[in-house]
């Protein structure tokens, strides 16, 4: 950063005089913990990739507002005084990761900005300006979740069956098998950013959480979906694992003979995406079935 010279301090000295004159919103970060999650396999059957779905980190407040609501994760940017003027100590990414690490014992890991949330109503405290992100967890991370600081638990919520469509969104959330929660509300679509949530119907969530929620799922469905799947899956992987979840993040189904024409989009074309691991398999665990290839992101 430029040093301050003379002149700038007496204009900031100026300038600061007339901060009473400006509302002063307090910032946060909230930050949309995703996962893979797979549903289990019924005894005696088998598939080469068991139903993909997605997992959330939600935490339980343990102190007013919203005491015992389910809410993301998150908190306030912190600041300090000097010179008689609050002063930002962090960056709202910072913020994100320090919030996470306290709240839920996990650090974070592809940080994704989604978008600020700057309604004056959104808080019913003061006026609070949020900065979401989605932070990103491949399958089996953050196990170890659990609640901390005014969190007083963590859970991973599996959202099965979404759908975000025409106009309407319906994301149920579920714990332990039984329906937690279901949010619906409607959006308007948009060309660059996937839309905007325009109502939520019953919010069950602490805050703004569940508009929160339905915006950063409609931003990541404005990427590219052959691409957004890597972000899902370990390094090495087969074509199914592939295909589940892209048929999950697109709510298209690919059917078994239009496989091979898939494959081909993903590898001959003039960008490919995917190349094979050359001389390596799957590892069954067990299961009596012939082995399937193993692929691999492109490096570019």
């Amino acid at each position: 950063m430029k040093a301050q010279t003379p002149e700038d301090k007496k204009r900031i000295e100026a300038y600061n005089k007339t901060l009473d004159q400006y509302p002063k919103p307090s910032v946060t970060a909230d930050i949309i913990a995703v996962r893979p999650a797979y549903s289990e396999l019924d005894e005696g059957q088998w598939r080469e990739n068991p139903k993909f779905a997605l997992e959330v980190l939600f935490i339980k407040r343990g102190q007013w507002p919203f005491e015992g609501c389910w809410a993301l994760p998150g908190g306030f940017v912190r600041g300090e005084k000097k010179d008689g003027v609050v002063r930002g100590k962090e960056s709202v990414r910072d913020c994100a990761i320090r919030e996470l690490l306290e709240e839920t014992h996990l650090e974070a890991a592809h940080l994704i900005p989604i978008g600020v949330f700057s309604k004056p109503d959104r808080d019913m405290r003061t006026w609070i300006i949020s900065n979401a992100f989605v932070c990103v967890y491949r399958r089996g991370e953050g196990d170890h979740a659990r609640g901390g600081d005014d969190a007083a638990m963590a859970r991973w919520l599996r959202l099965d069956s979404p759908s975000i469509r025409e106009g309407k969104f319906n994301l149920p959330f579920y714990e332990d098998g039984k329906l937690a929660f279901c949010l619906t509300g409607m959006y308007r679509e948009g060309d660059l950013d996937g839309g905007t949530v325009t109502s939520v119907d019953d919010n069950p969530l602490a805050f703004d959480h569940a508009e929160i929620i339905a915006q950063a799922f409609l931003r990541m469905l404005s990427f590219d979906k052959k691409k957004l799947v890597f972000f899902f899956l370990p390094e090495k992987f087969t074509l199914s694992n592939y295909i589940d979840i892209y048929q999950y993040l697109t709510r298209n189904s690919i059917k078994k003979q239009n496989i091979p024409s898939f494959r081909r989009q993903l590898m001959d074309t003039n960008d490919p995406l995917l190349e094979v691991c050359e001389g390596e398999w799957e590892d069954l665990g067990g299961r009596a079935h012939a082995p399937a290839k193993l692929y691999r992101r492109r490096s570019c």
